[in-house]
């Protein structure tokens, strides 16, 4: 049976109770974190609170503290609560690593109180804590703070085998943390993607980034806390956050008349929040067609994820709640049946968003109206979540980047150097390598014997050429001298070895040519082709071609011979008979 009243806490209470007795049944099916770590700073002996059992940062096997200078300050009293009680105070920058069993997204909760009469007034420490990726806070102070105590909740995803806690003093000051908690996630609680809104597009990429838990709502229903949710979360009541109060009328049913389907489980939300909503109330207008509207202060320059809970519990049959969503005016969802996605009655049902703040504003809003197309006026909503998003400095308390923060540990400038060193080493390796080969082809090509030549092209103008000599070896080494024509557009090199094995040694008989005698070539014609008028023509000795250059005499100086031997071969190839 559903129960209606106009913000009254006599079926709260009644239901709340019930809740105790029996929402500890198969629902509740329980999660085991495979990472766990519930760390009572400063704290002698194990605390209990809110069920769980805190263990002292001094005596964790898979904790590590590094600090250079830390003390311990306790409280008498028992306010506000026994986690509270005792405190780490630390000077200098001090860390807690975790090992960690599974990578993924983890909880991390700290908890904070400046104990009175510390020795050290706790209520100026600036205080700034990052993981090892990103930074959770960035110079808060409990002057500009509100309550005496506070409790920040995160959710990161850690990807290696272990999670490095930094807490950094200011100005020389101290800082201090009171409890920690580092608990695994379930990976489907937190998805890769969601809507954004305005315009509607997929938005990816969401565990790249972290979280900080600023609003969590259970919509017409009690406080819940961490003993009744699976991740041990705490969600409040909504009624201060509600823009009208009187626009909203709280519904509850038994927790166990909740049917979650396979998509949601209670590490999604427990089912005391499905069980329990805000519904169009008389919010004393003529127009019913009002929206619920909740509204809350943020920072704008950071993009919020948005996760509504609904569940109907209301209707008497499917297809008779059908109303729109909006989130900082915005049209989040239109016309929204849940019957249509649930398939029936009192089954949770949820969508994740990604969001501004409003326009120039801090302030964020989400708002449920009827749709003005259905003859039922009316709209619900069972639960609200609103988490900050990390920035791209991978922040969430200011523009500050963990490397701003954190001076360089060792280790990871000796990884660097041993990168850069590495790199400069190859490099260096590959040059020497390089310059090695060149010099041994260049050494190669000096030593190398001379080889016959391809052919290059023949000079274009017969009168370019300028014949020298090229090298000679002495007659004594019983090697052919090598007689080349010098130019810039020289043809076939041959060696004098090769042209007395083509000639036969210049035998005449191969000459070629003419919620003509050789006497005719010496003594031309006036009218021959091989003369021109008027240039005398010098009677040629013929070549006496049975010396052997190779062979010749062994009378006179090597450089007589060489020079014979060059005489020799400028003798043949001046001589005008052709060849």
């Amino acid at each position: 049976m559903v129960s209606m009243k106009l913000v009254s806490w006599l079926p709260v209470v009644v239901a709340c109770v019930l809740f105790e007795f029996l929402g500890h049944s198969g629902s509740f099916a329980a999660f085991t974190p495979p990472d766990s770590y519930l760390v009572a700073c400063g704290s002698s002996q194990n605390v209990i609170f809110q069920g769980k059992t805190y263990v002292p940062d001094s005596g964790h096997s898979s904790l590590t503290l590094n600090t250079a200078t830390s003390a311990v300050a306790k409280s008498n009293s028992s306010f506000p609560s026994p986690i509270y009680q005792s405190a780490r105070i630390l000077s200098g920058i001090s860390s807690y690593k975790f090992d960690i069993k599974q990578e993924g997204r983890h909880w991390i909760r700290l908890y904070f109180y400046p104990i009175p009469n510390s020795g050290q007034n706790l209520m100026s420490a600036l205080i700034t804590v990052a993981t090892d990726g990103f930074v959770l806070l960035n110079n808060f102070t409990f002057k500009n703070y509100n309550g005496s105590y506070m409790l920040k909740e995160y959710a990161v995803n850690v990807t290696s085998d272990t999670l490095t806690l930094s807490f950094i003093p200011s100005n020389n000051s101290v800082t201090f943390i009171n409890a920690i908690e580092v608990v695994s996630i379930p990976d489907e609680v937190f998805p890769d993607q969601a809507v954004a809104i305005n315009p509607s597009t997929p938005f990816s990429g969401l565990s790249e980034l972290a979280f900080e838990t600023v609003f969590r709502l259970n919509t017409g229903g009690p406080l819940i806390t961490a003993e009744n949710d699976t991740l041990g979360r705490i969600w409040e009541n909504d009624a201060k956050y509600l823009h009208v109060n009187s626009s909203a009328l709280n519904v509850s049913v038994n927790p166990e008349s909740i049917r979650y389907p396979p998509a949601v489980t209670t590490e999604i939300a427990p089912n005391w929040v499905y069980a329990s909503a805000d519904v169009m109330g008389d919010a004393n207008v003529a127009n019913m067609n009002f929206n619920i509207t909740w509204v809350f202060s943020v920072n704008q320059n950071f993009r919020y994820f948005v996760r509504v809970h609904f569940c109907d519990i209301v209707s008497k049959a499917l297809n008779n709640l059908v109303f729109n969503l909006y989130i900082n005016d915005d049209s989040a969802v239109e016309s929204l049946d849940l019957s249509t996605f649930t398939g029936g009655l009192s089954v949770p049902y949820y969508r994740d968003f990604v969001s501004n703040a409003s326009v120039d504003s801090d302030t964020f809003t989400v708002s449920v109206g009827p749709d003005p197309t259905t003859d039922l006026a009316n709209a619900t909503m069972n639960g609200l979540e609103i988490f900050k998003i990390s920035n791209v400095a991978k922040s969430l308390d200011g523009l500050s980047s963990v490397e701003s923060l954190l001076p360089q540990s060792p280790s990871k400038k000796s990884k660097i150097g041993i990168i850069i060193g590495s790199i400069v080493g190859a490099v260096v390796a590959f040059g020497l390598i390089g310059l090695c080969y060149c010099c041994l082809a260049a050494h190669r090509s000096k030593t190398t014997t001379p080889q016959a030549h391809p052919w290059l092209p023949l000079p274009l103008y017969g009168n370019s050429q300028t014949m020298t000599k090229m090298s000679t070896t002495s007659q004594k080494s019983g090697t052919a001298s090598c007689i080349s024509l010098t130019s810039s557009n020289l043809g076939r090199l041959f060696t004098f070895q090769e042209i007395l094995d083509a000639t036969n040694k210049f035998d005449e008989s191969l000459l070629l040519g003419l919620e003509e005698t050789s006497s005719a070539l010496m003594e031309p014609e006036d009218n021959s082709t091989n003369h021109i008028p008027g240039i005398p023509l010098t009677p040629l000795e013929p070549f006496d071609n049975s010396a052997s250059i190779i062979d010749g005499g062994n009378s006179g100086t090597e450089d007589d011979a060489e020079d014979a031997a060059t005489s020799a071969v400028f003798s043949q190839l001046v001589n005008p008979r052709g060849r």
